[in-house]
């Protein structure tokens, strides 16, 4: 009897470690098969917010990132921390990665430019560099990174072999964007039918700053990068589909300097002042989708990061009453799908 007992026993365990590699093997494949690589053929373009928030740390948002993707293209704007494992965790095709576009150089939208070009390459088995495009200065940017992941990149050439690392891949390359014009977008940006426009914006002292304007099939999107208010904006954002605009709520950011002064953190509270005069407020946001006449207005670069529907109603406060259309304020992971249409 305890002999078969026992055999029962172990069949058992058997038979459930069995099923348990069945079950995990059907889960690994499942993770594997989930990738969003039907964006880039389908038709459409796709906009993804990779990440919506600012630099100041949150539960809610990363920092900033935009997929736009069309026609086999797949673009990110801007590579704010976090964004390349939010790209992953949101099943976008990482591998097919055509290029990243900079608005401009601060941490929160450069971070994890090492990450996407070592991520893009090794999955797509890139024998091409990444392009990373931005304004002038963008050439010192790629070469640091370049530069800082060089190592990473010699090791993994010599562990996964040539033909999954390809050496020639590994580095990323700079195209610098120059705007000839201040008031006018230039064509940086022309491949399979996707199209995109650089243009100035104001976000001194980090100059020059541009914002991003892409077409695809009579639908157009534009990604303002961080600025303040400008008298051009409403005019590259005209009867665009999607105008997805930095704002700021001014009122409790100059809240949370006092504070800060109050409680004896002064570095701080400057930070919070200063920060104040070089991004737009949701107000003037909506005021420049109303000029423009955009179909919908999504907000990102999202501060102060919005933890509770108190702050969701500070930050929106006034803005129905300028601007008529949809508007959203964008989270991580939020996904517009336009299909072909007439500008």
């Amino acid at each position: 009897m305890k002999k078969t007992t026992y055999l029962l026993m172990v069949l058992t365990m058997v038979f459930s470690l069995t099923a348990c590699d069945k079950l995990v093997e059907k889960g690994i494949k499942k993770q594997m098969t989930q990738s969003r690589t039907g964006m880039l053929t389908d038709g459409n373009l796709h906009v993804v917010l990779v990440g919506t928030g600012g630099p100041f740390p949150n539960t809610e948002r990363v920092s900033v990132a935009t997929a736009v993707i069309a026609g086999g293209e797949f673009i990110m704007v801007d590579t704010g921390p976090g964004t390349v494992r939010n790209a992953l965790l949101q099943r976008l095709p990482m591998g097919n990665l055509s290029a990243v576009f900079l608005t401009h150089f601060h941490s929160d939208h450069i971070a994890d430019l090492g990450e996407a070009n070592m991520y893009s390459w090794v999955q797509g088995n890139r024998q091409k560099r990444l392009e990373v495009f931005g304004p002038p200065g963008v050439e010192k940017v790629v070469q640091g990174y370049a530069l800082a992941y060089e190592q990473d990149s010699l090791y993994r050439t010599a562990h996964h072999g040539e033909d999954v690392a390809p050496p020639e891949g590994a580095r990323p390359i700079a195209k610098t964007i120059f705007t000839q014009d201040p008031d006018q977008a230039e064509l940086m940006f022309d491949r399979n039918g996707l199209k995109a426009w650089a243009f100035r914006v104001d976000h001194f002292p980090a100059k020059p700053a541009i914002g991003y304007r892409f077409e695809y099939k009579g639908r157009k999107v534009v990604i303002t990068g961080d600025t303040k208010q400008t008298g051009t904006l409403a005019r590259h954002a005209d009867k665009a589909d999607l105008f997805i605009c930095d704002a700021l709520d001014a009122k409790t950011i100059h809240l949370a300097a006092k504070v800060a002064s109050e409680v004896d953190q002064p570095s701080l509270s400057k930070i919070f002042t200063d920060i104040t005069d070089y991004h737009l407020t949701p107000v003037q946001a909506a005021g420049i989708a109303q000029k423009a006449g955009v179909k919908k207005l999504v907000f990102f670069h999202v501060v102060p990061p919005l933890t509770n529907f108190i702050l969701k109603r500070r930050y929106l406060k006034g803005v129905k009453d300028v601007f008529g259309g949809d508007i959203e304020i964008g989270e991580d992971g939020m996904t517009f799908k336009l299909e072909p249409g007439s500008l």
